[in-house]
């Protein structure tokens, strides 16, 4: 096909999607929330944008998934503009994992493959600056890194974010992490990951009689990973009922923001 066969495009300042990706843009540019990490990464805001946004393309018959990659790599060309130096990729196949990296944080920031995961998470832990993307801990295998965050050294380091959040739904299980020094937040619709000893195997029934839905999906001799199905802030008072009621060790480790 010929080449002047083909329309001029619009003005692009009379074009509706470039004008709202660009006001998008300077919204998340200009937050004034830093992370401990010193990173500008509001990983619960993008979410529920995305969520948002998807939702309306689907309404009116655009591809979700197209407005997904295209929202995720934007965030992640905010995310090296307010302060993110690197992302630590480790765990599983590098190529995958390297792959997966970019699938959540696009081209702009750097992402550097390691072999170990813990040093993955100390790069994250130590560098202002930096994040780690480690493999989900749910799976089996090199998801099995998930008691070290209950290490003392590792005890600033929070679980942020799942990828793929699209496309996927509320019950599958994301392939990746985003782990950082990095404060919780509700994107209005998550997932929360809990740890705790738990002996005689009754951490659910526990939570449950402190008004939390929870499922053990992981266990590391007496240490369980608990997911609960609603967003539960490091200091929500059913936590502190759980720990009195006899869950020892109880805490938060990380959210997960649903598709």
């Amino acid at each position: 096909m010929a080449a002047d066969s083909f329309h001029n495009p619009p003005d692009t300042k009379n074009d509706a999607f470039t004008s709202a990706i660009s006001e998008k843009w300077r919204e998340l540019r200009d937050a004034p929330a830093v992370s401990p990490a010193g990173i500008g990464f509001r990983p619960a805001r993008e979410a529920a944008e995305m969520r948002r946004m998807c939702r309306a393309a689907s309404a009116a018959g655009a591809p979700a998934d197209a407005v997904a990659r295209i929202w995720r790599s934007l965030c992640g060309d905010v995310a090296v503009a307010r302060g993110l130096k690197a992302v630590y990729v480790a765990g599983g196949d590098v190529t995958l994992s390297v792959e997966a990296a970019r699938g959540y944080f696009g081209f702009a920031p750097s992402i550097v493959p390691l072999v170990g995961i813990r040093d993955a998470l100390e790069r994250a832990d130590s560098t202002p600056g930096v994040l780690a993307c480690v493999p989900w801990p749910e799976h089996a295998g090199a998801g099995q890194w998930w008691p070290i965050l209950n290490e003392n050294k590792f005890r600033n380091l929070t679980i942020v974010a799942g990828w793929p959040s699209l496309p996927s739904s509320a019950s599958e299980t994301p392939r990746m992490a985003i782990v950082g020094r990095m404060s919780m937040e509700s994107s209005g619709e998550d997932d929360t990951l809990a740890t705790a000893h738990d002996d005689h195997y009754t951490a659910d029934k526990r939570l449950q009689d402190v008004g939390l839905r929870a499922e053990v999906v992981a266990r590391a001799r007496s240490l369980a990973l608990i997911r609960i199905p609603e967003f539960v802030a490091v200091d929500d008072r059913r936590i502190d009922l759980a720990r009195k009621a006899g869950l020892d060790g109880l805490r938060v480790i990380g959210v997960r923001p649903r598709p």
